[in-house]
């Protein structure tokens, strides 16, 4: 720390990343978690909550970055999209499209040429149901949205002004990737949604061992769920259909078109095969299902082993494309696949209300449902269902569910942690509650430390050692400082120049403002002003508070009387209390016993104004040049 005179503070500011969800905080459905990194901003994913209550729930609250008049594109430097899910993709054309983020955008290329249909099929739903008053963009801005994505390939390192950017295989869904973001040295791995256990059409996640990121931000949707064997789940599942269509029932399987819905239709078609079995099966998704299977064929590699090994993948022997009206009055026992997979709205709904009053009819889910969509009160078995203000259905059929989702369980998130070793974790994507019950598990038994901020809540990660930071200071705040001293370390005699150190900690209060940028300024300078913690408070701002060790060096020069009596005359005027280490002053014992010998230096303990000590220490340093002052900030 200089002189009170020179009006800038050089202190070491600790490196932190601060991970904040926009969406998916403490709940699932529209994902959008902010991370800062060293001084970059990425974004990670903007979805929608389908099965939201009300309009502020249904998208993230990126109204939480805009501040200082500064455009989307200013505040953020890159926005990722893990994958095509509409609860990871649903927002991005009203963030680009309606609030002008133009900046840069990246994605796989399945996830590029699936989103679009996903965005497509949104907005029809969205404009069937009129929920919150329409949709917030149109079909125009989804084709512009992805027209100006970028597309990155597995494993491929895409540097952007410093930040490096590297996809890894995530499994869940076709195109789904894991992020590692490089930045000075720090890192983060974003998860998105992923599974570590290989299924059908898709391997599980594939990620470098021993990573060691700063902080591993991973979704917790199934957090508490430990799952059995999926062959024998997938058996029980196909056992129930048959026994359904023995029985005279109809099923009815709600799958989203693109996705699960493939692997569900691919289980189902194996176990047709192997039983021998003849009953029709249906899936209706219209021109959306087939383009849907044609991405899967083209995007093979993407796929399992056993896809890739295939000849035609996603050929169906017993499954056939086919309409509503095809099916909905038939009388016949079958099987349809139809979308969406929560029922929300479209074939499924129609289906649903039409074949729920039967109690020979079955409702299979094949993955999760949201919380407020009526999938959701299916799965809970709910006997009587609102659908709208006019629609209420009695629901006498057999509810089924493949708890088998394509989200990982419990083991799943503790074998990632174990194989990346992070420093840090952070749930999100997941409910409080069951959160709450992983987070302690996570740190008792891998012994890692582990967050769950809330809906707009920063978890701040300290990482790794600090660096210099030049802030300009109102020398008011320096004389204001309250001082406290600390013990002073031994001198050394055999060295003929004794250190003598007495290293008060000072502490003082204010606000960190960025100047405006000024020529060959990148950033602008930050200064230090006001200590008023209401107002740091009112801007949104952390008071932070500054610490620093004051180190004093004295040679053993015949002078040095001369300069501390100078020295503690200034110290008593200025009425500033010191005291010597040892009690008394080495150069008597010197000067008694004639022998010229290095001294031990005073040590002065300063309890109040350090600016003014530190005023007179510059002012002795000049007049004798037997002092030098050394300070710096400790972290």
């Amino acid at each position: 720390l200089q002189a009170a005179c020179h009006p800038f503070v050089t202190f070491l500011a600790p490196m932190s990343i601060r991970v904040t969800p926009l969406g998916a905080g403490q709940h699932v459905g529209r994902s959008c978690i902010l991370v800062e990194i060293t001084g970059k901003r990425v974004l990670f994913d903007c979805g929608v909550s389908p099965g939201a209550k009300s309009p502020t729930e249904h998208f993230p609250e990126l109204d939480k970055l805009t501040g200082g008049g500064k455009s989307f594109t200013q505040l953020i430097d890159v926005v990722i999209v893990s994958h095509y899910h509409l609860d990871h993709v649903g927002a991005l054309p009203y963030l680009t499209e309606v609030l002008g983020y133009t900046g840069p955008l990246l994605m796989t290329h399945p996830t590029r040429a699936i989103a679009p249909l996903i965005c497509r099929d949104y907005l029809k739903v969205e404009a069937r149901n009129n929920k919150f008053g329409g949709v917030r963009y149109s079909e125009a801005a989804v084709s512009a949205c992805f027209e100006r994505a970028t597309c990155m390939q597995l494993h491929e390192r895409v540097v952007l002004d410093g930040l490096a950017i590297t996809p890894f295989y995530a499994g869940h869904v076709l195109g789904a990737v894991m992020i590692l973001l490089e930045h000075r040295g720090k890192s983060a791995l974003y998860t998105g949604d992923f599974t570590m256990v290989a299924e059908h059409y898709l391997s599980a996640a594939k990620v470098p061992l021993a990573l060691r990121p700063d902080v591993l931000i991973t979704e917790a949707t199934c957090c508490t769920t430990v799952r059995s064997s999926k062959r024998a789940k997938e058996q029980d599942f196909c056992r129930k259909i048959q026994e359904t269509l023995e029985n005279g029932g109809k099923v009815l399987i709600p799958i989203p078109s693109i996705g699960r819905g493939q692997e569900i239709c691919l289980a189902c078609d194996r176990h047709w095969e192997r039983a021998g079995l003849s009953y029709p099966m249906y899936a209706i998704g219209g021109g959306m299902a087939e383009r849907g299977l044609n991405f899967f064929r083209l995007f093979a590699s993407w796929s399992s082993d056993l896809v890739r090994k295939t000849e035609e993948p996603f050929n169906f022997n017993h499954v056939r494309m086919c309409d509503l009206e095809d099916v909905i009055d038939s009388d016949a026992p079958m099987v349809v696949f139809a979308g969406p997979s929560m029922l929300q709205a479209g074939v499924s709904l129609s289906l649903f209300r039409k074949w729920a009053p039967d109690r020979r009819n079955l409702v299979s889910f094949a993955g999760y449902c949201l919380p407020g969509t009526i999938g959701h009160f299916v799965q809970a078995k709910v006997q009587k269902i609102n659908i709208d203000a006019d629609t209420t259905i009695q629901v006498r059929c057999s509810v089924d569910y493949l708890s088998h989702s394509d989200h990982t369980d419990s083991r799943g998130i503790l074998q990632l942690i174990s194989q990346v070793v992070p420093r840090h974790v952070v749930l999100v994507h997941g409910s409080d509650k069951m959160m709450q019950v992983f987070q302690p598990i996570v740190k008792r038994r891998l012994g890692v430390p582990c967050s769950t901020p809330a809906q707009g809540e920063c978890a701040e990660i300290f990482a790794g050692e600090a660096m210099a930071q030049e802030v300009l200071v109102s020398p008011d705040l320096v004389r204001s400082a309250r001082s406290v001293p600390c013990p002073p370390a031994p001198p050394n005699p055999h060295l003929e120049l004794t250190p003598s150190v007495c290293p008060p900690s000072a502490e003082f209060a204010g606000l960190f403002m960025q100047r405006k940028r000024a020529a060959g300024d990148a950033n602008g300078a930050l200064e230090l002003v006001g200590k008023s913690a209401r107002s740091a408070s009112s801007a949104g701002l952390r008071v932070h508070t500054l610490r620093y060790r004051h180190e004093v060096t004295a040679l053993a020069s015949a002078t040095f009387q001369k300069a501390w009596a100078e020295l503690a005359h200034e110290l008593r005027r200025a009425e500033l209390p010191f005291r010597w280490y040892p009690a008394e002053p080495p150069w008597n014992r010197a000067l008694q016993s004639g022998e010229p010998r290095p001294v031990c230096a005073p040590r002065s303990s300063v309890q109040r104004d350090f600016a003014v000590e530190d005023a007179m220490l510059h002012k002795a340093l000049q007049q004798h040049r037997t002092l030098e002052s050394h300070c710096r900030l400790d972290r």
